[in-house]
């Protein structure tokens, strides 16, 4: 499982090989109030990764990926999206899609998400574990590799 730190060096690595893959404009990193403010909407505790994540890179666009954002005006605002999505939501929280239909998010367990990723078939519409055991290790894959 990757680390923060890790996953900090390897983003910076990966943009300076490649600049271009963090062209599109990132949303705006939130603040701690605003972090309270969506974990009281959703009711629940966010992962310390999805944290450090979205207040050191903001959300939206990342590489070849996108990460819902605490943004408000954001098409990719978590909470909003959520809303939007509730009803294939089934104990989960959405924080990101292929653009095929299917999101990528993490499953509530009393009363805080879990760091592991699930992924969300539109096909079947189930919810299944995926093999990242964190945000970092999907957006390595998903957002970091070509």
């Amino acid at each position: 499982m990757m680390d923060f730190d890790a996953f900090k060096e390897l983003v910076e690595k990966t943009k300076n090989d490649h600049p271009i893959w963090f062209g599109m404009e990132s949303d705006e990193s939130p603040d701690n109030e605003a972090l309270a403010e969506a974990e009281d909407k959703l009711g629940a505790k966010l992962p310390v990764d999805y944290k450090n994540f979205i207040l050191e890179y903001g959300g939206g666009y990342f590489a070849f990926s996108n990460v819902f954002s605490l943004e408000r005006r954001s098409d990719w605002n978590l909470v909003d999206l959520n809303e939007k999505y509730k009803a294939i939501r089934n104990g989960h929280l959405l924080i990101s899609e292929n653009s095929s239909g299917d999101f990528y998010g993490f499953r509530l367990v009393d009363g805080v998400f879990e760091p592991r990723i699930y992924f969300y078939d539109h096909e079947v519409e189930t919810w299944e574990e995926s093999p990242y055991s964190n945000l970092f290790d999907y957006l390595e894959k998903f957002a970091l590799s070509n």
